[in-house]
């Protein structure tokens, strides 16, 4: 079957989230693969929210361009959304009168707070629009029913009845208009009903960070980064976790540094903003060689920026962030299995080099969900490589790899002593320069093994360009390009998890793929001004985008072609 795009939206507060969760979930009970992605403003009344629910028979991991059908829950939403409705498409809820002549011709006026005030209460208006959907598309209601009775059988059985009302009332009104089953026909779009389950990307990277044994998570929240906290500080309790809410990110990441020298496997986030604050704290973990994990999930800037958009501005920031030089690894997750992955591979790495670990989220990844029959744990976490030092022991000893043996304050009779001051090799601090010397390359000599630890981008082979990408948008760009090839365009695709260090051997590959189009979600290029540093080869073809929008697939087809005309 064809993929189905529907949006849905309204002002902050009327619901326009919880419909598109219920009919997400309603719909993978169908065994249909579903992406959802949310659109919102920065207040918590008002202003334009939308979501986006797109859904097939087949794995979907990228945002629709055209919508199939529309969910007006006031005015606005037609003024904003009706240019992305397809000619067939169908429009419901609040409709302006008279119909223009660009509308469609199938429209449904329905007010859906004035039949909600039939059961009572307003709060229904919701699941009348489920209903109304669930009509339209022609899905089995017994299965939204079912749906219904699992998330309201806490609140009682007159709760459960009373939504099982307005899910009919919203059906009953589709009836009436007469508007045809023209997507589903009450069948089912997989094998798998009851098989698939939804996950977000901010969920994803929580649940990453939980198997991987982190003990100590601190935060000042922040969009797009709140959501990580939020579920491992719901979870925290079970799994043994502290979850320190800070007072600012500066002491966010100075309580994360004091707890991993005690032990624990630590780690804060925050956004590009809070960075900012962080980057002084960055820079006493690489002194200090204190494992850190640093979640910064991105929106544009500078300063406040657009707090509930997204972006890739950031990159060339955490590569250099904080004075002179220290190694670090940054990734930047693809999906949400990707970023259970990276979040394990993160807190191993960050601990058995010594070094900061930063992983670059964003707002299209924290607030979009995937569908999946199943997510495998790729990583085993490991455990903290630590040793019981004695009275002679030496935190920074010159070691020939550059990683010294790593003991515990208080485990046993060995001193162990931090500064971030330049220090010898017991932790006190110096002004011997040639001792300095020493330690900037014990320090900097990990970065070769480092490079031997750096995970290879995903390839897919074409004849005449490669579209080159990272974190995020692999599902746009892997969409694009199939489609492209399918009409005979043959292109490949090279996508970055892995973007610092680069090893040897993913250097030389990368030029000797054919005519890269470097594709982000930034104005300079900022992979493509890595690559260039790193292969000294140009990647002047590029496709830059920085208002806030994540790629949409039919938009991005259209510019490859002309860059490649």
């Amino acid at each position: 079957m064809p993929d189905i795009t529907i949006t849905i939206g309204g002002e902050a507060g009327q619901g326009v989230q919880t419909i598109g969760e219920v009919l997400s979930r309603i719909l993978i009970r169908n065994g249909f693969y579903v992406f959802s992605i949310q659109d919102y403003h920065s207040r918590i009344r008002g202003g334009h929210n939308s979501v986006q629910v797109r859904f097939s028979d087949q794995p979907i991991q990228a945002i629709g361009t055209d919508t199939d059908l529309l969910v007006c829950l006031n005015h606005e939403t037609q003024e904003i959304h009706q240019t992305a409705l397809k000619k067939d498409g169908i429009m419901i809820g609040t409709i302006s009168s008279p119909p223009s002549p660009s509308l469609p011709s199938s429209m449904v006026s329905i007010h859906f707070n004035e039949m909600a005030k039939e059961l009572g209460n307003r709060i229904f208006a919701n699941i009348i629009a489920v209903g109304a959907l669930i009509e339209i598309l022609g899905i089995d209601e017994k299965i939204a029913e079912l749906y219904l009775e699992e998330i309201f059988q806490k609140k009682g059985k007159d709760i459960i009845r009373l939504n099982k009302e307005a899910l009919a009332l919203g059906q009953k009104e589709i009836r009436k208009h007469q508007i045809s089953r023209k997507f589903l026909d009450k069948r089912n779009g997989s094998q798998n009903p009851g098989k698939l389950f939804i996950v977000g990307g901010n969920e994803a990277l929580g649940l990453g960070a939980i198997l991987a044994g982190c003990t100590f998570y601190s935060a000042y929240p922040m969009t797009p980064s709140t959501g990580v906290m939020n579920f491992i500080s719901s979870r925290s309790k079970k799994y043994g976790i502290i979850v320190e809410q800070a007072e600012d990110e500066i002491a966010a990441i100075n309580m994360a540094i004091g707890a991993s020298y005690t032990g624990a496997k630590a780690m804060t986030a925050t956004s590009g903003g809070g960075f900012c604050l962080m980057v002084e704290g960055l820079g006493l973990a690489a002194m200090t060689e204190t494992p850190i994990v640093i979640l910064d999930g991105m929106r544009p800037g500078p300063s406040t920026g657009l707090p509930t958009r997204t972006s890739q501005g950031d990159l060339e920031f955490v590569l250099s962030a904080s004075h002179d030089e220290f190694p670090r690894f940054v990734f930047a997750p693809r999906d949400p299995q990707d970023a259970i992955d990276t979040m394990i591979r993160a807190f191993n790495l960050s601990d058995h080099f010594q070094v900061p670990v930063i992983i670059l989220s964003d707002q299209y990844l924290a607030d979009s969900n995937w569908t999946f029959s199943q997510i495998k744990v790729n990583e085993k976490p490991k455990n903290t490589q630590t040793v019981i030092g004695d009275q002679n022991y030496q935190r920074y000893v010159l070691a020939e790899s550059g990683i010294s043996p790593r003991a515990l304050p208080g485990m046993s009779e060995a001193l162990v002593v931090a500064d971030s001051d330049e220090h010898d090799e017991i932790g006190h601090l110096t002004e011997d320069l040639e001792l300095r010397v020493q330690m900037h390359q014990k320090r900097m000599k990990k970065i070769e093994k480092m490079r031997e630890k750096t995970r290879p981008p995903v390839y897919k082979a074409g004849k005449t360009a490669t579209i080159v990408g990272w974190g995020s948008t692999y599902g746009v760009l892997y969409e694009a390009r199939e489609k492209l090839v399918n009409l005979g365009v043959d292109v490949g695709l090279l996508h970055f998890n892995d973007i610092y260090p680069l090893s040897k051997d993913i250097l030389t590959f990368i030029k000797s793929v054919p005519q890269p189009v470097v594709i982000e979600g930034n104005y300079q290029g900022q992979l493509a001004r890595l690559l260039e540093r790193e292969t000294k080869i140009p990647f002047s073809l590029r496709i830059n985008r920085y208002d806030g929008r994540p790629f949409f697939v039919n938009e991005l087809m259209n510019q490859i072609r002309e860059v490649l005309s």
